[in-house]
């Protein structure tokens, strides 16, 4: 069936006539009236009996009219939610990111786009990188923000901010005697790392490796509050990235030392699937994040976010 016939038809039942249906859909009459008898033909009935001036809808046509109502609202819904869409007034965002950031990075990165796109609904699910990966891969998320790996190369991956990774330990940990401490130094006492999946754990275990070291204790925690937890209590040591600790170092409830081979560093970068089209609002969302690219900081990057908001 013919939709043009359809709306041709739809629209004379609605205005009463064939001229009021022409100026409705910016057509001659005489088109009209042939979309009509053209779906007419294609049906095999007559759907208007005219009694003078007066046009009334067959049984059939009533039937056909009703059904037509229906499909051209749900096109005029459809073209609304899309123009919605396109606008921002409304639309949803499926975000992936490590557990630290999910903490410590995005309610402010998050609070402060919603600042600027209120309608937008923002779904916000937290991983290792590597479960994030795979997400993005199994279009689970639209969008993650990870810590820099090697990716597949189905991810494309944005640049985006960085931060310190520090040793962190309790103020009453030995290892602060020293102005700095080395990786041996480290080796030998009990390590409380990441998950598996970390990004963090893997960059430090590959130096640990690199120098033929391989810690004497290690307590694995995918929580970093449970790991502070355990330092506070000083069972161990711990990389950590710093904006995961600042308020705690400035309360002194806990302490990091510089490490002497070198410091470490994590990269942070926004991936997603290459060559999927994304949404309007994980667009805006990327913008959003582009936006905020030049403090590559993480730190000054929330305090920036947290104060935009705060006084918003």
């Amino acid at each position: 069936m013919n939709l043009n016939q359809l709306r041709a038809f739809h629209s004379v039942i609605k205005t009463g006539t064939f001229s009021k249906a022409a100026d409705e859909l910016c057509v001659t009459e005489p088109a009209v009236f042939i979309q009509v008898r053209s779906l007419e033909r294609f049906l095999g009935f007559t759907l208007l009996d005219r009694f003078g001036k007066e046009l009334r809808p067959t049984e059939i046509g009533k039937l056909l009219y009703d059904y037509a109502d229906k499909i051209f609202t749900l096109v005029d819904e459809a073209s609304k939610a899309v123009k919605e869409l396109q606008e921002l007034k409304k639309g949803s965002l499926r975000l992936g990111t490590v557990k630290p950031l999910a903490q410590y990075l995005m309610p402010a990165i998050v609070s402060s786009f919603q600042d600027h796109f209120p309608s937008i609904a923002v779904h916000l699910d937290e991983g290792s990188t590597h479960e994030l990966v795979e997400g993005i891969l199994q279009h689970r998320f639209e969008l993650a923000i990870v810590a820099r790996v090697p990716f597949p190369d189905r991810i494309n991956a944005i640049p985006f901010s960085s931060d310190d990774i520090v040793v962190v330990v309790s103020p009453k940990n030995k290892l602060l005697k020293k102005a700095k401490i080395s990786m041996q130094e480290l080796a030998e006492e009990p390590v409380i790392c990441t998950d598996t999946g970390s990004a963090t754990k893997l960059s430090i275990w590959a130096e640990f490796e690199k120098m033929g070291l391989q810690p004497s204790a290690i307590i694995e925690a995918g929580n970093v509050e449970f790991i502070k937890q355990l330092i506070r209590k000083n069972k161990g040591y711990a990389f950590l990235a710093s904006i995961c600790v600042r308020e705690e170092v400035k309360r002194g409830e806990l302490a990091t030392i510089p490490v002497q081979e070198r410091t470490f560093s994590m990269d942070i970068d926004v991936i997603h699937l290459k060559g999927k089209t994304l949404s309007p609002a994980a667009t805006s969302f990327l913008t959003f994040l582009q936006e905020h690219k030049e403090t590559a900081d993480l730190v000054k990057l929330t305090d920036e976010l947290t104060k935009t908001v705060s006084t918003g």
